[in-house]
């Protein structure tokens, strides 16, 4: 369990410290905006952890292989369930939720787009591509998803095949219980 925990600090943590500042943004009631709010250096931070939260979910490959160590660790574990939900649920959210960040942090003179066109300028700090890149989450979850949904039930029913509870089979082997010698002793010419 150990490994399913640190992959899936890997995927999520800087995914939730986003939301951490843009929970203290709003905590505090700073409106998305290019002034900084009350002195507090929230736009330099946002762009560090979005940088941060983008660094594995961009690359598709290391995202999944992230996702998949962590979901063999959970069976390994015998928790093939959550091995299952993690391959749904986790690379999924790791892009999703810095996404929603950015999208509830654009104002009127911030534009994102695919292309990388502009700036956007938030609380004092120049956002650049760590905004724009959220414009590109859609084709980068398209791209995976079905895969890992795939494997995620292949995962779900291969567990309950293995982990399924067993009916009690007392009586067949005790009707198939072979005698304690045999041939069984006697002639059988005896019987004749």
């Amino acid at each position: 369990m150990l490994v399913w925990a640190l992959c899936c600090t890997a995927l999520l943590a800087p995914s939730l410290f986003v939301w951490l500042v843009r929970g203290t943004a709003y905590a505090i009631q700073c409106a998305p905006g290019p002034e900084t709010c009350k002195s507090l250096p929230l736009g330099m931070a946002l762009h560090g952890a979005l940088q941060a939260a983008w660094l594995i979910p961009q690359n598709a490959l290391i995202l999944l292989v992230v996702a998949f160590t962590a979901a063999i660790a959970a069976v390994v574990a015998h928790r093939v369930l959550l091995g299952a939900l993690t391959l749904v649920f986790a690379p999924v959210a790791s892009l999703v939720l810095p996404m929603i960040a950015v999208f509830s942090a654009t104002h009127a003179q911030c534009s994102v787009n695919e292309g990388g066109v502009g700036d956007c300028p938030l609380w004092g700090a120049h956002m650049g591509m760590a905004f724009h890149q959220a414009a590109n989450v859609n084709d980068l979850v398209y791209g995976f998803a079905p895969y890992t949904f795939a494997a995620a039930l292949m995962l779900g029913m291969l567990g309950w095949f293995v982990t399924r509870p067993k009916a009690p089979r007392q009586r067949t082997a005790a009707m198939m219980k072979m005698p304690d010698r045999w041939p069984p002793q006697g002639d059988p010419r005896d019987h004749q």
